[in-house]
């Protein structure tokens, strides 16, 4: 058992630990009431760039976009939307095309390589779109994927496929673009490259590079539509500034990649079972926190995920200091606050300037990197004890059962005040007073007491 004095040292540090993240949470909350006051020159295009993690089109992309349109629209700035995705999800592909159809700002679309699948719908409704000489647009019929297998099959049915050509022929429409094209996409797969994408009119620019881009733009007039409002734009763009996503969105898209989702449900369900099976209850903090971080793969609210992973998280916290342990509730515990915080959703990006906000994920960063390594240590010497009083165990100390034991089955046994799991090559009944002879594990092997 550990000394009084660690058990002081642990909960002190996990105390500073929680402070820290307070304090991490009150910046999230009141550093945006500085930044309100940040500006920039009307002629400083917004840049945000639709790949990598953010390259799917679904929930965590959708808000990016919609941070940044946000932001745009404060400024009175341009949003210039670098394209190079797969794809992705329909519910997202038309809320993000809604939300660029009814924009108040030019939104200038730029297929650095591809605009796949729900891709080649969403930049539609954009005012100008933008491609390079080998970029690919189309290929947009609807597929259905199993989640446990993998595998996807194409969907023909005639009420999805109506539908969502419908919404596409709209969005080419409202912007004089070929819709038979895009229908195309939907129906027949088409894909179309750089200049034969411009020559059938789902594109307006061919260009070699984003800056290129730009170049062209620059005196080009577009009519800004949104309600009953319409207004004619010159674009004049002498620079622009990347908008970086927030940590939770960043956080959020990380966590809903398929692969890591299928680790975390891995880990969550297979641990949780394991854990019940072999009686290691101790483990279980940490596996629930697992499943409760799989769910945000689903449709459940990120908001939700993030309220439950902050209250399991100070509840384990708080147990842990009633009742000490290993570590385990507090490692499970300042992870699920970890997240909670992280995934927790700050304030509008239009309140946010990149210099606080890059400090400010530098800082979580430090904290959870400090965080992790302190209980590495906590962990190991946790294990590290654990094993000396197994080696220390003096042969034919004096316990007593208290359930019946078999040869071949287990029984508990209470010993220097603790139960355990205990076996034995002879019957021992309940009350009958044991010697422990040796241990495996967590397991004791006992004795009858002559």
């Amino acid at each position: 058992m550990r000394s009084n004095k660690y058990y002081v040292s642990y909960h002190y540090i996990l105390l500073i630990a929680l402070i820290i993240l307070i304090l991490v949470l009150f910046m999230q909350i009141h550093l945006s009431d500085v930044a309100c006051q940040y500006s920039v020159n009307d002629d400083v295009a917004i840049l945000v760039k639709v790949q990598g993690s953010l390259g799917v089109i679904d929930i965590p992309t959708e808000m990016y976009l919609k941070d940044a349109l946000s932001l745009a629209i404060q400024r009175g700035a341009p949003l210039v939307v670098l394209v190079d995705s797969y794809g992705g999800y329909v519910d997202s592909m038309i809320n993000i095309a809604n939300m660029i159809l009814n924009s108040e700002a030019p939104i200038l679309g730029y297929v650095y390589d591809k605009a796949l699948s729900a891709a080649s719908i969403v930049i539609q409704p954009m005012h100008v779109i933008g491609i390079s000489p080998y970029g690919v647009i189309g290929a947009a019929q609807p597929i259905s994927i199993n989640p446990i297998t993998g595998q996807y099959e194409y969907i023909n049915e005639s009420k999805v496929i109506n539908s969502l050509t419908a919404m596409a022929v709209r969005y080419a429409e409202a912007r004089g673009r070929n819709s038979t094209a895009v229908q195309l996409f939907i129906t027949k797969n088409l894909v179309l490259r750089g200049e034969e994408a411009v020559e059938k009119g789902v594109a307006d620019i061919v260009a070699v590079d984003l800056n290129d881009f730009i170049s062209k733009l620059n005196g080009r007039v577009i009519a800004i539509k949104y309600g009953t409002m319409v207004k004619n734009v010159t674009i004049h763009i002498n620079s622009y500034e990347e908008y970086k996503p927030s940590l939770y969105v960043q956080v959020y898209a990380y966590l809903r990649d398929p692969t890591v989702n299928s680790i975390l449900w891995f880990l969550g369900f297979f641990g949780t079972f394991i854990t019940l099976l072999t009686g290691r209850v101790d483990v279980l903090p940490l596996t629930i926190v697992f499943l409760i971080l799989a769910l945000l793969g689903g449709s459940v609210s990120l908001n939700l995920v993030s309220v439950l992973l902050i209250a399991l998280g100070s509840l384990f916290i708080a147990v842990e200091f009633m009742y000490p342990g290993f570590g385990v509730l507090g490692v499970s515990g300042i992870l699920a606050l970890v997240f909670g915080l992280l995934l927790m959703p700050i304030s509008p990006a239009t309140q946010i300037t990149p210099t606080v906000f890059e400090s400010l994920r530098n800082l979580v960063l430090i904290l959870c990197g400090g965080i992790a390594t302190f209980f590495s240590f906590v962990l190991y010497k946790a294990l590290e004890s654990e094993k000396k009083r197994a080696t220390q165990m003096v042969v034919s100390r004096v316990g007593k059962a208290v359930e019946r034991i078999e040869p071949g089955k287990r029984g508990r046994i209470l010993y220097e005040g603790e139960y355990w799991f205990a076996e034995s090559s002879e019957v021992i009944e309940p009350g009958d007073i044991v010697e422990v002879v040796d241990r495996r594990g967590f397991v004791l092997i006992v004795k009858r007491k002559r």
